[in-house]
C-alpha cells in the first residue's frame, strides 16, 4: 500500500452553542485535511493489463454494448484517511462541511462541460445536448465479488465482462438505496453526481488544454453523499469512481485522459497527482449513554437533537446503531434523562 502524503491542522472549538440552547460541547475538534497523493488510483476497463501502475486513465462510454456497460472507462481513486482523521467513532460522529477532489487531464482531447446532460440526449431522435462536451463527474464507490475498498486496492480482480459485471462501479441513490450507475443511458435515469468537473481556467464548450485541473466539489448537502462519506470516514478509507459519457471505441475517440500518479509528469513536478480535501467536524462519542452532543449530560438538547435528525440514517442520534434516527433512540434519550 502507498503511504499517502498529506497535511491537515485540527482546531479545538470549545463552548460551541447547540439548538440555540445555550447547551456546550466540550468534545469537538475541526479538522482540515489535505491528501495531494491517493492511495490508490487505478483505471476500471476490462482490458487494462497493468491494474495500480497506469500513467493516466480514460473515461469514456460504450451506450448501446451487448457486453459493456454504459460507463465503459472508468477511474477508481481512494484515499487512506487514518493517520489525517480517527476512525472507529462511529458514522454519526463526523459531519463533513465540505470537500473536493482535483485530478488533472493528461490531453486536450475534450471541451469544457461542467453540466451534466440528460440521458435522453443520447438517444436517436431525442433532445440534442446544449452545449459542447460531455461532464465528468465522481461517485461513490460500490465494490461485489466479496471485495471492499481495502481488499480491492490496487490488485483486485477486476470481474467479468458483461453488464454489471465490474467489481467496483459508481453508486449513485434511489430513495436512499445505493444503486449502480453504470448503465444509466439504458436503464433510463439521470443520476446525482457526487461531484461535476469544473475549472475556471477554460470557457465553457471551449477545449481543455493539456493539465487543466478539474475540481469536484462534494455535494455534502445531500443526505445520502454526507452518509456515504461519513462512513467512509469512520472506515478510514475514502473510494470515488471518475467516469463520464464521452464517445470512445478500440479506433479512437474524444474522451478525457486523466493523470494518476504513477505519471512520470507527477514524478518531475510538473503535474499532481489526484488530491482531496475535507474540511470535517468530529463529535466524540459520550461514554453516557443518550449524550448525544457529549455535553456531559443528557437533556432537552439531546432530545431535539434526535428530533431534528429523525429517520437520518448515519447521525449520531443514532444512539443504538441500528442504522436510523427513529423512536428507539427518543426513549434511550428520555430512559437515560439527567444521566
Amino acid at each position: 500500500m502507498r503511504t499517502a502524503s498529506f497535511k491537515y491542522t485540527c482546531l479545538f472549538m470549545a463552548a460551541i452553542p447547540v439548538l440555540q440552547l445555550g447547551t456546550q460541547v466540550v468534545a469537538q475538534q475541526s479538522f482540515e485535511i489535505s491528501l495531494s497523493v491517493p492511495t490508490w488510483d487505478r483505471w476500471m476497463y476490462p482490458y487494462n493489463f497493468q491494474p495500480g501502475e497506469r500513467v493516466a486513465g480514460p473515461t469514456f462510454g460504450a451506450y448501446g454494448s451487448d457486453f459493456y456497460d454504459d460507463r465503459a472507462g472508468q477511474n477508481l481513486i481512494s484515499f487512506d484517511t487514518r493517520e489525517s482523521i480517527t476512525e472507529d467513532l462511529g458514522a454519526g460522529s463526523y459531519e463533513i462541511v465540505a470537500g473536493r477532489m482535483t485530478i488533472m487531464l493528461l490531453d486536450n482531447n475534450t471541451f469544457y462541460d461542467p453540466t451534466p446532460d440528460s440521458w435522453q440526449t443520447w438517444l436517436a431522435g431525442g433532445p440534442e445536448d446544449d452545449d459542447l462536451g460531455r461532464a465528468c463527474i465522481i461517485s461513490g464507490a460500490g465494490f461485489r465479488g466479496g471485495y471492499d475498498g481495502w481488499s480491492f486496492g490496487d490488485d483486485g480482480d477486476w470481474g467479468v465482462v458483461e453488464h454489471y459485471g465490474r467489481n467496483v462501479y459508481p453508486i449513485g441513490y434511489v430513495d436512499g438505496d445505493a444503486v449502480d450507475i453504470s448503465r444509466n443511458l439504458a436503464e433510463g435515469f439521470d443520476p446525482k453526481p457526487f461531484g461535476v468537473g469544473a475549472t475556471d481556467e477554460v470557457a465553457i464548450g471551449a477545449p481543455m488544454p493539456d493539465l487543466t485541473t478539474l475540481t469536484f466539489e462534494l455535494d455534502t448537502s445531500d443526505p445520502d453523499i454526507q452518509c456515504y462519506l461519513r462512513n467512509a470516514l469512520d472506515d478510514g478509507l475514502v473510494s470515488f469512481v471518475l467516469s463520464s459519457l464521452h464517445y470512445g471505441s478500440h479506433d479512437g475517440g474524444s474522451y478525457p485522459q486523466f493523470i494518476l500518479q504513477e505519471n512520470s509528469l507527477v514524478f518531475a513536478g510538473l503535474a499532481n497527482a489526484p488530491g482531496l480535501e475535507l474540511e470535517v467536524v468530529v463529535t466524540q462519542p459520550s461514554a453516557t449513554a443518550g449524550d448525544i452532543n457529549n455535553d456531559g449530560g443528557v437533556d432537552v438538547s439531546d432530545l431535539l437533537r434526535v428530533i431534528n435528525e429523525w429517520g437520518c440514517s448515519c447521525c449520531i442520534s443514532d444512539i443504538n446503531n441500528d442504522g436510523r434516527t427513529d423512536v428507539t433512540d427518543l426513549l434511550a434519550v428520555i430512559n437515560n434523562w439527567g444521566g
